[in-house]
């Protein structure tokens, strides 16, 4: 007879294994619905881009019309790398402010720690006065 410890254990072992295999099988389904929608997605794609091509090559002729296209595709192309460019730049902004908060929180806590040891009393009134600023304040508006 197994004891209970070994049977809970065999039961936590047999739910972790059927979580893990189920979600690695909803991951390939993921996948490769992922993959095909892709595919028809490019393909649709594809076919617009030449249905373009061919109806301004109609109307303008195959060089103006080819031209065109690509200068448009270009465009379009600086316009999306600047746009990742501003959100490349306002995230290392967002990074380097998280890294200064992160080390004046550290200091704070080796000053905090550095008092603790030399005046308990004085450190847990600190602590909680520190503890009641910062604080998350709540959403609600007074008025409400």
């Amino acid at each position: 007879m197994l004891s209970l410890g070994a049977i809970l254990l065999q039961n936590l072992v047999t739910r972790v294994t059927d979580r893990v295999d189920e979600t690695v099988d909803a991951a390939k389904r993921n996948v490769i619905a992922g993959l095909v929608i892709g595919l028809l997605i490019a393909t649709a794609y594809g076919l617009a881009v030449v249905a373009t091509a061919v109806l301004l090559a109609e109307r303008y002729g195959t060089v103006p019309a080819l031209f065109s296209l690509a200068g448009g595709f270009l465009l379009l192309a600086l316009v999306v790398l600047a746009v990742v460019a501003m959100r490349n730049k306002r995230e290392r902004e967002l990074r380097r402010i998280r890294r200064d908060q992160l080390a004046a929180r550290r200091d704070l806590m080796a000053a905090a720690a550095t008092v603790a040891t030399r005046r308990p009393l004085a450190a847990t009134g600190i602590a909680l006065a520190l503890g009641f600023l910062l604080a998350p304040k709540s959403r609600r508006r007074g008025d409400d």
